[in-house]
């Protein structure tokens, strides 16, 4: 845990200093996809950036715990890993989540949930929640019931679906795009290196 919650300090602390650095620098659009009026001010690019980058760092977070997941049955040391970098990446996420909702858009929900910035904000904000719930009960229960498997894989499977769409599909800059396939290979690879262990273990 002490690592992952270094790796997670580093990276916030990463995260606001590149947003400071560059809030002179037009690195993401005042103005939503699609084109249209500016919806942001030009003394909210520092916030804005703050928002991309603490993504960013959940991502990059997220990825050993994705990668991992396959492997908890089998390795304690998977599964501490893995629980380490999922909480990790939570905070960092709720991080990045306070930053949009209050900061750049003051928790107004009407507009949270009619701009074009966001894609899916009831999905984004059901997935931040059950996220906070899985992790609650990795610490605190530590069961391993059918029904808790379950709702971890799809946690897990929507976590990989928001990140790489954001990043992947809907990045502005080619680092975000970038993060988000390689995101993608590292679950992938994972995925292999799961399958091939179990078929290893059933012909052994």
């Amino acid at each position: 845990m002490a690592r992952a919650s270094a790796a997670a300090a580093l990276l916030l602390l990463l995260a606001f200093a590149a947003a400071w650095w560059t809030r002179e620098l037009p690195l993401f659009a005042l103005t939503p996809p699609g084109g249209g009026a500016a919806d942001m001010l030009p003394g909210q690019r520092m916030d804005l950036h703050t928002t991309f980058f603490t993504i960013w760092a959940a991502l990059i977070l997220v990825v050993p715990a994705l990668c991992l997941l396959p492997f908890r049955d089998r390795s304690a040391t998977a599964a501490r890993y893995w629980l380490a970098f999922w909480t990790v990446s939570l905070a960092v996420f709720l991080v990045h989540f306070y930053w949009a909702v209050v900061v750049i858009f003051g928790n107004d929900w009407s507009r949270i949930l009619h701009t074009p910035r966001v894609s899916a904000p009831r999905l984004d904000t059901v997935f931040a929640v059950w996220w906070v719930v899985d992790v609650l009960i990795a610490w605190l229960w530590r069961s391993e019931a059918l029904w808790v498997r379950v709702q971890r894989w799809g946690v897990h499977a929507l976590a990989l679906l928001l990140f790489f769409m954001g990043a992947a599909r809907e990045g502005e800059l080619a680092a975000s795009r970038t993060l988000g396939w390689l995101l993608a290979a590292g679950v992938v690879i994972s995925a292999v290196l799961a399958l091939r262990d179990h078929q290893r273990a059933r012909c052994a």
